[in-house]
């Protein structure tokens, strides 16, 4: 209605463009929605000039009131035909033509009526004419301007219609006080314009104002709208409670985590009721009530946020946060944390523990060796490392399968379990090789124990219904004799392990120094391998990479090659080691990241090349960086396709000096992948903290996934991490269809292993074109 009076001059000017038809066609049915104010202004018109004639007996007066009664008729029969209609479909034109008719027969009837004033006043000396003609006019004019004020332009002109006419026959009239009264009519006149005008105004202020708080209201009934969703489509429970603790505002959720009826999700609802309610239904006890209560009331005090985890009787875990709300309230989300800490602990059982045995991991002895040198430290008490391996294993594996080796693998941690000391550490270090940790032990003590083990293993499996015959080999370091730290002592327990293989297997021997032999042999390897890097003997060699869903190759991994012209090929496990371990690693690593760029340059432009990153690289973080940095430039390789692969020992080392390391490589676009995934530490924790792009799961978790259920949900719930955190995951070991089509299911998008291709040396021109390798 407010754009229609504002609009009003505009469309008497015919100007539809600017005009908003349906509040026009609003303001003109206004006009004729009250036939009954015009009838009796009517009736005053048809009176007024009839009254004058039975005064006067002046015939022009009787004329007057036929023509009064005539257009006050045909006005009525306008109403009347308007009323008659729906006008909800009018045009602009037909709007405007009622619009007209009924500006038209106003303005008629108010000149008509001016006229027998005018006329009264200066053809006639009678007094009731007079007075009859100006208390009339006077009178439908002030009507004129209260009915039409919210069209002032029109008001104006009956006005002038009527008090014009009138105003001149007052100055024209005989009397010369009327003279002065029709000069005060022209003020009357000006009065009722202005006054029009001011109602004008009032009228559309308070369109305005009427409008705006509809809008206000209908934009507050969509915010409720939109509060009310957003609210009940949180995955959390969200309630607020205000300064007395009774509820002003919950979410479904809320009521649904904690089984409350409707009647308890009222607004007003005191807390005190709903924790009654959640007692007496046992959702959760007493305990866990008052614990709840006390993280309130530290809240209320202290004004700052405060958790607290509850386990509900129908397995939910929720954790439940209050914090101080405006006004002395409080705000209470309580999140469904089942799943999160279901895989939290399988997530944190993978990283500390070996899936297959159950036994405490690689990361997971580091921990236990580092608490017994502590205790060593501050107690001075001794301890033994027992480097234990099964004697004929491979030989399991390779003619009885993995499924026959697992077995195998399990039973000989249960064996080993049920003969070690309550306060004993345990652990498979990788393979069929695991580590004892003896605290408080002698060598009479520790030989006792390492007999036993021996004398347990010697005993025949039975796997899956086959006999199976698997001894134990046994090297042992005493600490701090033969070792003051744990890569001392583990290398000397392993020096021993050596010997007792060489001895003959199922032995146990303790470290010698004298142990010449050994050491003999590891220098004869790490001079041969001197040697080797001189005369460049060392190969690579290149397993590709694919994506599980193009079945396209996106990748090739470098694996370093060792032939030795006397002992043939020499295994990577043998020689990488023994270059760690002489600081060798670092140059046979530079060379490996310039000859892999290198040949990578002349490959496809999509397929990359991963290349393996020792510990002992990352302690000279300026070289390494400006050894990749080299060999990009002079490869001319997109630093894109590169990614170096680290373990977690790399982390573990010395986590800022990895992380500055890191941040350098990826300031130059090279990616990283965390490999050997489940074996090692497997800390997800490392995940969020590095820039890690690609995870590797270790290929033991691949042999059995199509069988394993804890396979299957270990890789699956490192998949779902791994998206959430934008990372690519490699699952490494696919050797059958079967292995490929599970892993793809769980979510790995990329695999490894012999079914795609084993490690093969590059040939001189490398033809990518048959990278479909499904």
């Amino acid at each position: 209605m407010a754009d229609a009076l504002k609009r009003l001059n505009g469309a008497a000017q015919g100007k539809v463009g600017e005009v908003d038809l349906t509040g026009y066609t609003l303001l003109v049915n206004s006009l004729f929605s009250s036939p009954a104010s015009i009838v009796p202004g009517g009736i005053a018109g048809i009176l007024t000039p009839l009254l004058c004639w039975v005064s006067t007996r002046d015939s022009v007066f009787l004329t007057l009131t036929l023509l009064v009664t005539l257009i006050v008729a045909l006005r009525l029969m306008t109403v009347a035909a308007y009323r008659r209609r729906n006008h909800a479909d009018d045009s602009y034109t037909q709007t405007r033509r009622w619009d007209r008719n009924y500006f038209l027969g106003a303005t008629a009837f108010s000149a008509a009526l001016g006229y027998s004033c005018y006329v009264a006043l200066v053809d006639t000396n009678d007094a009731a004419a007079h007075i009859t003609s100006v208390s009339s006019t006077i009178a439908l004019a002030s009507g004129y301007v209260s009915r039409n004020a919210g069209r002032p332009k029109f008001v104006a002109v009956q006005l002038l219609m009527f008090c014009v006419p009138m105003a001149l026959g007052l100055i024209g009239a005989s009397n010369p006080y009327y003279r002065y009264i029709g000069y005060f009519a022209f003020l009357y006149v000006a009065a009722n314009i202005a006054i029009t005008n001011s109602l004008h105004r009032n009228l559309l202020a308070l369109s305005d104002a009427t409008k705006q708080s509809k809008a206000l209201a209908s934009a507050l009934h969509s915010q409720n709208l939109t509060l009310d969703a957003a609210l009940n489509t949180m995955i959390d429970g969200l309630a607020m409670f205000d300064r007395s603790l009774k509820l002003a505002v919950s979410n479904k959720p809320h009521a649904a985590l904690y089984g409350l009826p409707d009647t308890l999700a009222l607004p007003g609802t005191p807390l005190t009721a709903i924790a009654r309610f959640l007692v007496e239904r046992e959702v959760i006890d007493s305990e866990q009530l008052k614990d709840l209560g006390a993280a309130l009331a530290d809240v209320q005090a202290q004004q700052q946020p405060a958790s607290r985890e509850v386990a509900t009787r129908t397995g939910l875990i929720l954790v439940v946060t209050f914090a101080p709300a405006a006004e002395g309230g409080i705000l209470m989300l309580t999140e469904d944390a089942t799943e999160r800490k279901r895989t939290a602990a399988l997530i944190e059982q993978m990283a500390r523990f070996d899936e297959l045995t159950g036994l405490p991991n690689r990361f997971e002895y580091n921990t236990h060796i580092a608490e017994a040198f502590a205790r060593l430290e501050r107690t001075g008490e001794i301890f033994a490392l027992l480097y234990v391996d099964l004697d004929g294993f491979k030989q399991v594996n390779d003619t009885l399968g993995h499924d026959i080796g697992d077995l195998v693998l399990m039973e000989t941690a249960s064996r080993l379990r049920g003969v070690t000391r309550g306060n004993d550490r345990l652990a498979r270090f990788g393979g069929d090789e695991f580590l004892l940790i003896l605290p408080s032990a002698n060598h009479t003590v520790v030989r006792a124990i390492a007999q036993r083990m021996i004398d347990v293993m010697a005993r025949p499996f039975d796997a899956d219904g086959k006999t199976v015959y698997v001894t134990a080999s046994i090297g042992i370091a005493m600490a701090p004799h033969d070792g003051s730290n744990a890569a001392d002592l583990l290398r000397h327990a392993d020096t021993a392990l050596y010997k007792a293989k060489a001895a003959g297997r199922n032995v146990l021997i303790f470290f010698n120094p004298a142990m010449a032999e050994e050491i003999s042999e590891r220098h004869d390897i790490e001079t041969d391998l001197r040697q080797a890097i001189a005369e460049r003997q060392l190969s690579l060699h290149y397993q590709p990479i694919i994506d599980l869903k193009t079945q396209k190759i996106v990748s090739r991994e470098a694996l370093m090659r060792w032939h030795h012209p006397v002992r043939g090929t020499v295994p990577a496990g043998i020689f990488i080691p023994i270059a760690e371990q002489s600081g060798l690693i670092g140059e046979m690593g530079d060379w490996a990241i310039l000859q892999a760029c290198r040949d990578a340059a002349g490959w496809d432009s999509d397929i990359g090349v991963s290349v393996n990153v020792s510990t002992l690289q990352f302690r000279d973080p300026r070289h390494l960086v400006e050894t990749v940095k080299s060999a990009l430039l002079s490869s001319g390789l997109a630093s894109s396709r590169l990614t170096l692969e680290i373990t977690e020992s790399v982390l573990v080392d010395d986590s800022k000096q990895a992380l500055s390391v890191l941040e350098g490589l990826r300031a130059l676009g090279v990616s990283f992948a965390l490999d050997d995934f489940g074996t090692g530490y497997s800390s997800l924790a490392y995940l969020s903290s590095y820039p890690i792009a690609q995870v590797k799961i270790d290929q033991s978790f691949a042999r059995d996934v199509h069988l394993s259920e804890v396979s299957k949900a270990i890789i699956e719930a490192v998949c779902q991490l791994a998206r959430r955190l934008q990372m690519t995951v490699v699952v490494e070991g696919i050797e059958t269809d079967q292995q490929r089509i599970a892993v793809q299911l769980l979510g790995a998008q990329r695999a490894q292993g012999y079914l795609f291709g084993r490690p093969q040396p590059l040939v001189p021109a490398p033809n990518d074109s048959d990278r479909d390798v499904a």
